[in-house]
């Protein structure tokens, strides 16, 4: 990894070091080309851009039906709590012995058990469909990148100056 670092390093250096000396030969003509390839590079953002844009309403949109479904799930939960202690108390209510109080208790510790099991896996099916859609979108964007990132720069050799034979 380094060594990777080191050649690119070396690299970068030999490819400054040829755009200086092309400056001081000829500067405004170096000012065009760095110019012209400014150019090139802005262009080639506008797609990258656009589909940033494009999919960050797509994460906003996943993000918002994921906290509306826990909204609702939440709400659905606090509901059917309210629910059970209401039946609850009114079986208890009407229980005739201690036994039957016993009976109702424990139907009642079931009946909750098995709705935080079912609420677990709505709010698990919520989080595992919001993450499809989040690695759908990131693997939709990057393929996109990669297809339309530009082909590196071919290293251009650098000008010899003309000699003259005396």
């Amino acid at each position: 990894m380094i060594n990777q670092m080191q050649d690119f390093v070396n690299e970068q250096m030999q490819v400054l070091a040829g755009q200086a000396q092309q400056f001081g030969t000829d500067p405004l003509a170096s000012m065009r080309q760095g110019l012209a390839h400014s150019v090139d590079g802005l262009r080639s953002l506008e797609q990258p851009v656009r589909l940033a844009a494009r999919s960050s309403v797509q994460l906003t949109e996943l993000t918002q039906k994921a906290l509306e479904d826990l909204i609702h799930l939440q709400t659905d939960m606090v509901t059917s709590a309210l629910n059970e202690m209401a039946a609850g108390f009114e079986r208890a209510a009407h229980a005739k012995d201690a036994a039957a109080l016993v009976s109702v208790q424990s139907d009642a510790l079931r009946t909750s058990a098995e709705r935080l099991v079912n609420d677990a896996n709505r709010a698990l099916e919520i989080f595992t469909v919001a993450s499809r859609g989040v690695q759908k979108v990131a693997t939709q964007a990057y393929e996109q990148v990669a297809k339309t990132a530009p082909a590196p720069m071919a290293k251009r050799p650098a000008k010899r100056a003309a000699t003259t034979a005396a």
